[in-house]
């Protein structure tokens, strides 16, 4: 393993199981690494496997099979007994389900404070996400949602993450907030020297914010590539059809391009390449062998 290397997640593979249900492969032999100080955006439409990653990343989920490594060492799902300081922490796609709504703001920043034995101020940290000291002493719901976001990232900074994991810290957020709190993340776990994994399922909030791209789909990585090179010249067909997707300023009017087709259900995924189904350029190999081609997981860029 590099020693440029923070996270690395090789070949992973989790599984939802339930009663007398076929096993579901929420993330089906994906790979991607992280490295300190690097923005890594992940990006897919919903259901694709992202969230599911993030959290076994954070020993929040088990996993079937593959390997998860963070700074050389094995990451092991948690266990019943307290959580100890492990150098990963999360900000998670809801602030008004991820803080208590019953402590007050402080109290919850110290926390992480605690967790890594550090006697700083929790008012200290509310200024450092651009909120005033005196929120320390309110209680979540009385604050804003992108209050409240800020809040829940001074929560996880607090306890000097060495990865930081961004899990559509967006999406419950109105568009005057959200390219704040996206340049806010990126600036503070890069000056901190954390590596951030920015999960969305728009890419245009990752052209602002990722070094790299990790597009997803059905629970495998399809492409990855420097954040301009994927946004300027996409290789994959998904990844073109997400770009399609992305709204434009043109001043006609015109509308935003729909990916064609449905999602497969991952209890039951087509052969061959996954997206064959919805891709306008598939053909007879692709129904049949998966790709196993990277950066590009497609048989239109395999090498002759």
């Amino acid at each position: 393993m590099s020693a440029e290397t923070l996270l690395r997640v090789d070949d992973l593979v989790i599984e939802h199981r339930s009663p007398g249900r076929p096993a579901v492969r929420a993330v089906a032999g994906a790979s991607l690494t992280v490295a300190p100080g690097e923005v890594l955006g992940l990006v897919g439409e919903s259901g694709c496997g992202k969230s599911t990653l993030a959290r076994a990343v954070c020993g929040l989920h088990a996993v079937a099979g593959g390997s998860l490594t963070f700074d050389g060492r094995p990451i092991r799902p948690l266990g019943l007994r307290r959580r100890q300081a492990t150098g990963i922490q999360m900000v998670f796609q809801d602030p008004s389900t991820s803080l208590n709504p019953r402590r007050r703001v402080g109290d919850q920043i110290a926390d992480g404070l605690r967790l890594v034995r550090d006697p700083d101020d929790p008012a200290g940290h509310l200024e450092r996400v651009g909120l005033p000291r005196a929120f320390a002493a309110r209680h979540p719901h009385e604050l804003s949602g992108g209050q409240r976001q800020r809040v829940a990232l001074a929560r996880a900074l607090a306890a000097r993450p060495r990865l930081l994991i961004g899990d559509e810290p967006l999406s419950a957020l109105d568009a005057s907030a959200q390219s704040q709190v996206a340049t806010l993340m990126r600036d503070l776990a890069v000056d901190a020297g954390a590596g951030l994994l920015f999960i969305s399922h728009d890419l245009s909030v990752l052209r602002l914010v990722a070094d790299r791209i990790a597009v997803m789909y059905l629970g495998k990585i399809v492409e990855t590539g420097g954040t301009a090179a994927v946004w300027d010249s996409p290789q994959h067909p998904y990844t073109q059809a997400l770009l399609r997707a992305v709204p434009r300023p043109d001043g006609l009017g015109t509308l935003p391009a729909e990916l064609a087709g449905d999602v497969p259900d991952p209890s039951d995924p087509p052969s061959g390449c996954r997206f064959h189904p919805r891709c306008p350029h598939a053909w007879d190999l692709c129904r049949v062998k998966e790709p196993d081609v990277s950066p590009t997981a497609c048989w239109l860029h395999a090498p002759s």
